[in-house]
């Protein structure tokens, strides 16, 4: 019987061991992957399974590079087929994400991301509608997916619009978030007529507040 035990023991002990093993070579993926240029080169990433570890921050990592590889593409580059290896694999990954963290807004956009440069609208929407609705003032996010929403205006749902308002509502109450907008709003007039109509719903002291930022913004 004391055999046995110690037998069981030992075998826990090295049950326990490899599962460590495993958790940490998992965790150490996003820091030993190669350096992100060189997904621009697909062939160089192909043995790249854009691996993420048990934590946040690790999964975050993960999602951070994602981001940058499918917004780096040209929409030449995603003809490739390897191009578009590479992007569905991050689509993938953000897509295991928010299976398991449904409320991880930052991995529902890069979800959103990669679905609309795989021309997967209904994807993007509703990717989109997500990271809205679970990070709504996350403004470092918001910013991200009004410069998304607003690139890809033209394949956005009446629904996905709607959600971009709260984005921009969010953004016009901040001088950081208006940094972000302010060279949009001169250049693009449907976009200006937008959020002017956003604004105008706003109390006057934020519509004076916006129209200072704005100004501040471009060095009035």
């Amino acid at each position: 019987m004391v055999r046995q035990r110690k037998w069981i023991a030992m075998v826990c002990c090295l049950l326990i061991a490899a599962a460590s093993g495993y958790g940490l070579r998992r965790e150490l993926a996003p820091f030993t992957a190669k350096p992100i240029e060189q997904a621009l080169t697909p062939s160089a990433f192909a043995d790249e399974d854009l691996g993420y570890g048990l934590s946040s921050y690790s999964k975050t990592l993960v999602m951070k590079d994602c981001f940058r590889i499918v917004l780096a593409y040209s929409d030449i580059d995603m003809i490739d087929k390897a191009v578009r290896d590479v992007v569905s694999r991050c689509a993938a990954r953000a897509a295991d994400i928010v299976a398991t963290t449904p409320t991880d807004s930052f991995a529902w956009l890069v979800r959103a991301a990669a679905s609309v440069r795989l021309l997967a609208n209904d994807d993007f929407n509703a990717a989109l509608r997500q990271s809205q609705l679970t990070g709504p003032n996350e403004q470092w996010i918001a910013r991200l997916r009004v410069d998304l929403a607003e690139n890809y205006f033209s394949r956005l749902s009446a629904e996905t619009i709607k959600s971009e308002a709260a984005d921009l509502k969010l953004l016009a109450s901040s001088q950081k978030g208006v940094a972000v907008i302010a060279r949009r709003y001169v250049s693009d007039p449907d976009f200006r007529a937008r959020i002017t109509a956003i604004v105008e719903a706003m109390p006057q002291d934020r519509q004076v507040a916006f129209l200072n930022n704005v100004k501040r913004s471009m060095g009035k």
